[in-house]
């Protein structure tokens, strides 16, 4: 159900909202994945972080699509892209032209309810979790893995892995060395090291994590890994000041913030946890919002920026709102690599429009004169200049877009707040930028 919101609320957004500026085009395409779609709705991705409607078609509508892409990924060569049908039930593979059509259908490719898929750097191995299939020893979950050719495209399969744990998402460390699946059903994530030349996968250790852990964030340098937990909360002191004098209804009393964990990696994919100032090493906490006093809800995507400086984590709020946490991610000799410190802020007042500068931010804005907000986020992706975060919002078929102070990480709201998916039932669930 969509929420209203407040008078006091859509001034505030409009106070948040950011000028279009300058939009030269920086040569990039965002791709949005219609998982109850026909495909993909595709932008252009400009120098200040907007999304414009791209001219291109991605692909012809005479070639098979399945049901709508779950998930879309594109070689480093930028030759092919491959994407996953949303019961997970076939790959589809594609050629890509410079300018980023999907020119020609090279194949279809039977997979078994498919969760997620990978390319290595190289491009020429594809790795495809296959949660559900039956593997001795009475368990489920495999690892399917193709080679590409390196010609065409075309996909060949090979053994697949046995892997014994039901493995919802895939990631990979840049260099194509490391790869990682998470398993929530078992509160497990279990890496692989990768063999570059045969593509063989072998599984190097396996670690328990939290209670319904939903999402991986490995940093863009693959340094660090952090677990979001859908569950999972601790206790802690409510930092929001309030203001002062303090907001109506705002309360200061200690909370419920939903957990993280923070690993290093290491070079054969082991993760160790990373202490910080929680007295259990690894978990970290989201701060209550410095205006309402409200911790945030149900962690359920992030990402970094490209250089590894900030993690962004997306809270679906349902009716209390949903919103963004946004941390710093220490690279100084001082403290603990990797740890995660929250951005933090003040309250801040103009003509009577409190705005606040700290962590979390608000997953909303204005659009078209009116004011939105996210109902049902699901996927997050940072533009290549590092200058702007995008979040696909499934409920409402929006994609929502906002800027990002490099120097501080605070995030606003770009203008137009959000663009539109191929329709407000199309549920995006994904963003590929290339």
């Amino acid at each position: 159900m969509k929420r209203l919101i407040g008078c006091v609320a859509v001034l505030c957004l409009l106070a948040l909202t950011v000028g279009c500026g300058g939009v030269t085009s920086n040569g990039t395409l965002a791709y949005i994945s219609n998982s109850t779609g026909t495909g993909f709705t595709v932008y252009t991705v400009n120098t200040n972080g907007t999304l414009t409607t791209s001219t291109i078609s991605p692909i012809p509508s005479s070639t098979p699509t399945g049901d709508g892409p779950k998930v879309i990924q594109f070689s480093a060569n930028g030759k092919w892209a491959y994407f996953l049908d949303l019961a997970g039930n076939y790959i589809y593979a594609y050629t890509r032209s410079g300018n980023g059509t999907l020119p020609i259908f090279i194949g279809q490719y039977a997979v078994n309810g498919a969760s997620s898929l990978v390319i290595a750097p190289n491009s020429t191995y594809l790795y495809v979790s296959e949660p559900n299939v039956a593997v001795p020893g009475g368990k489920t979950g495999e690892l399917a893995v193709f080679s590409i050719d390196q010609s065409t495209g075309i996909l060949t399969g090979s053994q697949p892995v046995n892997v014994g744990y039901s493995i919802s998402q895939l990631v990979m460390n840049s260099s194509g060395s490391l790869l990682f699946g998470l398993a929530p059903r078992e509160q497990t994530v279990v890496s692989w090291t990768l063999n570059s030349t045969s593509g063989a996968a072998l599984q190097s250790a396996t670690l328990s994590v939290g209670v319904l852990p939903d999402f991986m964030v490995l940093s863009a340098n693959g340094s660090y890994m952090y677990v979001l937990d859908a569950t999972a909360t601790t206790v802690i002191a409510n930092v929001a000041n309030c203001g002062n004098p303090p907001v109506q209804g705002c309360t200061q009393l200690p909370g419920p913030s939903p957990n993280f964990y923070a690993y290093t990696v290491a070079s054969n994919g082991i993760l160790q946890a990373i202490s910080g100032s929680n007295l259990v090493p690894g978990v970290f906490n989201e701060n209550a919002d410095l205006q309402t006093g409200a911790f945030p809800l149900n962690p359920v995507a992030g990402v970094t920026t490209n250089d590894s400086r900030y993690l962004f984590i997306v809270n679906d709020g349902g009716t209390q709102g949903s919103s963004i946490s946004v941390f710093s991610i220490n690279t100084s000799v001082q403290g603990n690599p990797g740890e995660p410190k929250e951005v933090l802020g003040a309250l801040t007042s103009v003509n009577g429009i409190t705005t606040s500068t700290a962590s979390p931010f608000p997953c909303a804005g204005m659009t078209a004169g009116v004011a939105v907000s996210c109902t049902g986020p699901s996927f997050a992706a940072v533009s290549k200049n590092n200058n702007a975060l995008y979040v696909a919002d499934e409920s409402s078929g929006k994609i929502f877009q906002f800027s990002m102070n490099e120097n501080t990480g605070v995030l606003r709201a770009l203008n137009p707040a959000t663009v539109p998916a191929e329709s407000g039932t199309s549920n995006p669930s994904w963003i590929t930028i290339h």
